[in-house]
């Protein structure tokens, strides 16, 4: 079922894993979840131009072309706040390593290991069978894999450039798993300083233009 959010939707979620993600859960306490709650007084909500989907116990926020919004997005235009982080423990991880055809993928899967991330797991370079990971594809295609459906998240006809985000979001799921430079870090969205004037037209862009 869809609906549109209002601001008489009390909603407290959680998710297990990457906030590039768009699935929630109603919240159960389990400590490897992160939590967020709905801030029914942010003027996306108020205005109605945000949608709820709910199937099964999940959560799915929607724009209202009906495009999925990811955790991020919600975090980034204020619609959730994050009200706790997930317990991160690294543990054992064992994944299908990738098979790299070329010198330069070849360089940036050392690149991943050296950054202390799991192959197969955190990351994946070409197909890959992993619940959740980075992925690097032909065409420098940088994508995010969950649950068995990937999204691409750059695509830049500069290796370098695609490099350079591939393992910035790999580490940053890896510290998400207690591994990795970044874990300790809290990860920016990109608007903390902004009025809500200027989220909102954020938001109005996205609409416009896909962003």
């Amino acid at each position: 079922m869809i609906r549109t959010l209002t601001e008489d939707d009390a909603l407290d979620l959680e998710r297990v894993g990457y906030e590039r993600g768009d699935v929630l859960r109603a919240v159960t306490g389990r400590p490897d979840a992160h939590r967020y709650r709905l801030d029914p007084t942010n003027p996306l909500v108020v205005d109605g131009l945000v949608l709820l989907e709910e199937d099964s116990g999940a959560f799915r926020f929607l724009d209202t072309l009906r495009v999925p919004l990811t955790v991020r997005d919600l975090r980034r235009f204020r619609v959730l706040v994050k009200v706790s982080e997930a317990d991160r423990t690294g543990g054992e991880a064992a994944g299908v390593a990738s098979q790299p055809t070329t010198p330069d993928l070849v360089d940036l899967r050392d690149d991943a290991l050296d950054n202390d991330l799991v192959d197969g797991v955190d990351f994946a370079i070409g197909a890959t069978a992993a619940t959740e990971a980075i992925t690097f594809e032909d065409g420098y295609v940088v994508g995010y894999r969950d649950a068995g459906t990937t999204t691409t998240l750059f695509t830049s006809r500069s290796f370098a450039q695609a490099r350079a985000v591939f393992l910035d979001e790999a580490c940053w799921l890896g510290a998400e798993r207690g591994r990795g430079p970044y874990v300790g870090r809290d990860q920016a969205v990109g608007t903390e300083g902004w009025t809500s004037a200027q989220v909102v037209a954020a938001y109005e862009r996205r609409l416009l233009e896909g962003v």
